[in-house]
């Protein structure tokens, strides 16, 4: 009787034993902000003028007179050049002779409709008579709308021998000479923005969408940096290159256009230290303290001895001691003076 009442009581306290959870396990632990290594990035650049343009004519005429030199400055609107006009002088002339004629058939279309339309109430003509002039009044109108389109190319011409600024600045180049003739897309003068030149960097598409976000951004030239700051970035993807054009201001001191070098920048808290990782049922990852546990993140694009990315909260406490022997769930305690 005794053997008989002394084994449940042992098997009693085997399970008592077993029911008890697991001692915590003590780590040390940082906000991920304070262990996250920024992420350097570069691309090749070059400072630019906002705008320098070749300046040509859209027809073909004949250079009349010049009103800008090399190395002169101009304002926005400024008339730079005047082509002979006269031939498209003519052509508006003659454009609008043809839309007053146009006109006048619609007047006169419209007259011969209403008188037929009231004798039609008289049953002195038939439907189909009036039918045709309405036609007749359609067309004539369409014609008029032609005339009126054509009228307005004719125009259009002859402001186009008076060329001027697109914007201001200063000119570089010229071409033109008086009395020769100016086709369409021949360049007759250079003309540059005389704003701040700004740099033009092209970005692996990769790394594209950090700039946003990049802090200490400058443009290196022959070893002396120059701040500068994100003005665009282009959502196109060079397919050849595989990059992306990004516009940049300077922040201080301007490097002289036509210079190039190297845009740098620092995309801070995107990547974990290697010491860090840990494998964990074939997957890469790190761990972290949630609710007094200890949670596996993985980084699917993690390779071991080499930084890695994983997606959390700047404040999220991180492992940074203990790790390699925690599993997934296990309670943890944080070490004083380990936050």
């Amino acid at each position: 009787m005794l053997r008989l009442a002394f084994l449940p009581a042992g098997l009693l306290l085997c399970s008592i034993a077993l029911a008890q959870p697991a001692a915590p396990v003590e780590v040390g632990v940082r906000p991920l902000r304070e262990v996250a290594l920024p992420d350097r990035g570069t691309a090749p650049a070059s400072v630019i003028a906002p705008n320098d343009s070749r300046i040509a004519a859209e027809v073909t005429a004949k250079v009349a007179r010049v009103h800008a030199e090399v190395s002169g400055t101009v304002k926005a609107g400024q008339l730079l050049l005047e082509l002979d006009d006269a031939d498209y002088r003519l052509a508006l002339a003659q454009a609008d002779a043809q839309v007053t004629s146009a006109r006048a058939r619609v007047a006169l279309a419209e007259q011969r409709l209403q008188q037929a339309q009231a004798l039609r109430k008289k049953q002195f003509v038939s439907d189909d008579a009036v039918l045709e002039l309405k036609t007749g009044v359609q067309a004539a109108e369409a014609d008029l709308d032609v005339a009126q389109a054509q009228r307005a190319v004719a125009a259009r011409n002859v402001e186009k021998c008076r060329i001027v600024a697109p914007f201001a600045g200063a000119v570089l180049e010229r071409q033109a000479q008086v009395g020769a003739m100016a086709t369409p897309g021949a360049t007759l003068l250079r003309l540059v923005d005389l704003s701040p030149p700004e740099i033009e960097a092209q970005v692996q598409a990769s790394q594209a969408d950090e700039l946003p976000r990049a802090t200490e951004i400058a443009f290196e030239n022959q070893g002396k940096p120059y701040p500068a700051r994100l003005l665009r970035l282009s959502p196109v993807v060079d397919v050849a290159a595989r990059t992306r054009v990004a516009r940049l201001a300077f922040a201080g001191p301007v490097a002289p256009a036509g210079s190039s070098g190297t845009l740098r920048w620092l995309t801070p808290g995107v990547l974990l230290p290697p010491e860090l990782l840990v494998k964990r049922e074939q997957a890469l990852g790190a761990f972290v303290v949630e609710n007094g546990r200890a949670r596996f993140v993985p980084a699917p694009a993690a390779q071991e001895g080499r930084p890695f990315a994983v997606v959390l909260p700047p404040e999220t406490p991180v492992v940074v001691r203990g790790q390699q022997g925690l599993t997934d769930g296990q309670p943890v305690t944080v070490a004083d003076g380990a936050r």
